[in-house]
């Protein structure tokens, strides 16, 4: 059943307004049933096209996609997989990718034991033994300019490393906009940062954006002790889900192993979906 609480991070008031803050194009398209869906138009030179991220389109939302500008290509990634295959009424798009999966943690249990026992047991143990070690935790919203040293960091991280994620003047332009919706988790030992979680939440949902660990981090399993803060914390604040992103499984595999070990589920998306101008999104 459509929940407006638990819209994803590419389709809340948040990411629409950080994304007009940058200067982009976003639509809101009437749904008719709960919120708009969001729309992001991008031109390359005489070609523009008309990008829907991870648009809930059950029931009788599907019918926005009729107010999306024919004239122009479209791009769209329903949030849910049918898994029967492509719904009928969008067959007249062609798809692309394939589905991505996203890695979801439900936080609504009545307390700490079922998200103690939904651990896999390799991730509980390194999560007792950070628990028993010398770790601090620091929770506060994302400054930017204070906090420009850690997100370097991860900068340099994900330039190594060879992987992509959420731009930095997106997460500036989030923090800047919504004001205290963001949730910066650090670990630290002797005054010194050894890894740290960045949180965008949007409705009753915790979206992971980045985080960073050095050497010393991994030793003493900082990122599980983070990651069971947030759990916690953000169940006792009403928060109902964390969305930790994509699964990578081929180029993030550690990572992936990461996600799943603290309880989270895997969800498929649907494909993603190219619709040229002209034709009708809906057939």
């Amino acid at each position: 059943m459509y929940d407006p609480d638990l819209l994803p991070l590419q389709q809340s008031p948040g990411y629409a307004a950080a994304l007009r803050h940058l200067g982009r194009d976003v639509t809101d398209i009437d749904a008719g049933e709960g919120p708009p869906i969001l729309m992001l138009r991008r031109r390359f030179g005489p070609t523009a096209i008309c990008y829907t991220p991870r648009a809930d389109l059950r029931g009788a939302r599907r019918s926005a996609l009729r107010n999306l500008p024919r004239r122009h290509f479209r791009i769209i990634i329903p949030e849910e997989c049918n898994p029967s295959g492509l719904s009928p009424s969008l067959r007249n798009g062609l798809p692309i990718l394939t589905p991505q999966h996203v890695a979801e943690l439900t936080l609504s249990g009545p307390g700490a034991d079922d998200l103690w026992r939904g651990m896999h047991g390799k991730w509980r143990n390194r999560l007792r033994r950070a628990l028993d070690g010398p770790l601090t935790v620091r929770e506060s919203p994302l400054e930017y300019a204070r906090h420009a040293p850690l997100i370097h960091l991860e900068q340099t991280q994900r330039t190594k490393r060879g992987y992509s994620s959420y731009p930095l003047g997106f997460l500036a332009a989030y923090a800047e906009t919504t004001k205290d919706q963001t949730c910066l988790i650090q670990a630290r030992l002797n005054g010194e940062t050894l890894a740290f979680m960045l949180f965008l939440i949007h409705g009753a949902v915790a979206t992971y954006a980045i985080g960073w660990t050095g050497a010393e981090g991994r030793r003493t399993h900082a990122h599980n002790l983070l990651m069971w803060y947030a759990m916690t914390g953000f169940r006792d604040r009403g928060i109902r889900r964390i969305d930790l992103g994509s699964l990578d499984t081929d180029r993030g595999r550690s990572l992936a192993r990461f996600k799943l070990g603290c309880g989270a589920r895997a969800r498929p998306l649907g494909p993603t979906l190219l619709i040229p101008p002209g034709v009708r999104a809906l057939a």
